[in-house]
């Protein structure tokens, strides 16, 4: 599954949607509106050391990238982000964040907060790339590499 952003009279917003196979070929079916688009545009390029531990290193870096877009403690104008809740809104209303080649809203933080590991351990760093690359993450590679052992190290901690 992948958000899709879709042009409505003039008006972006952000569908969840995945490829299913029919007769005809592939098509992609909506299984979720996630909301309005609200597109950023990056103003700083601030990076900070990610906490230890998994789930507060990915809510550092998630601030961080916040914050390299014109939020001040997790506002900017209405929109606020709520890392507890999971929460991303405007004046009340669920709505998907754009940032650099991804979106943040409520389900790409929630799949990069709720990451498990693949079948196969070599696809891993892969996978979690990818998710934060999805939810609009840019990390350095130090960032990226504390995030992966921050992980292992949650791994060991549930098993």
């Amino acid at each position: 599954m992948f958000v899709r952003v879709k042009n409505i009279k003039g008006r972006k917003y952000a569908y969840l949607v995945e490829n299913e196979w029919t007769p005809w070929g592939s098509r992609q079916r909506v299984t979720k509106y996630l909301g309005k688009l609200v597109s950023l545009e990056r103003i700083g390029n601030n990076e900070k050391e990610l906490p230890n531990g998994f789930r507060k290193a990915v809510i550092a870096a998630a601030s961080q990238e916040l914050q390299n877009h014109g939020f001040i403690d997790e506002k900017k104008g209405k929109v606020t982000v709520d890392f507890e809740r999971g929460t991303i809104a405007q004046a009340g209303k669920k709505i998907v964040l754009g940032m650099n080649e991804g979106y943040l809203c409520d389900h790409t933080l929630a799949q990069l907060l709720s990451y498990t590991p693949e079948e196969n351990p070599s696809e891993n760093a892969n996978k979690l790339a990818n998710l934060a690359v999805e939810a609009g993450l840019k990390l350095t590679n130090e960032q990226f590499t504390h995030l992966f052992e921050q992980f292992g190290k949650h791994l060991k901690e549930i098993h």
